[in-house]
């Protein structure tokens, strides 16, 4: 079953360019908005220490966001997060972005799950168990 998860966030004037127009490397800031509070729904953590003191996390691999119509600012746009792809350690995720019905923007983005142990170096591993679980659940709004 594929995995989509629905929030609504509404455009900043800070965001926007003389033209109230956003500026498009935004886009990006909303996908990884979009993402956290997508874990945060399902109770999980995008970044956080273990009880050993090793730091665990979700660094990004690839990113690309394509534009069709401008958002422009106070729109309130809908971010649709879906897993495209779940690997033993990666999550492949697209996004949509629209405005009432009209697909402002679509993205992709690929993290990996790392850990970075003190005194060590980031290095990908295998994503536990419970977030395999929970980020392959059904749809979540």
């Amino acid at each position: 079953m594929t995995t989509t998860f629905i929030t609504r966030r509404r455009v900043e004037f800070c965001e926007t360019d003389l033209a109230g127009i956003v500026h498009f490397a935004n886009f990006y800031r909303y996908m990884e908005q979009a993402e956290h509070e997508w874990f945060r729904s399902l109770g999980l953590k995008i970044h956080g220490t273990l009880p050993d003191g090793t730091v665990f996390g979700w660094p990004r691999v690839a990113a690309s966001c394509s534009f069709r119509s401008p958002a422009r600012y106070d729109d309130e746009i809908e971010v649709r997060v879906t897993v495209l792809r779940l690997t033993p350690r990666s999550l492949t995720t697209s996004y949509d972005f629209l405005l009432d019905k009209t697909v402002l923007a679509t993205g992709e983005m690929k993290t990996a799950y790392c850990l970075i142990p003190i005194g060590g170096h980031l290095r990908s591993t295998d994503i536990p168990n419970e977030y395999a679980e929970r980020l392959g659940e059904g749809t979540v709004q």
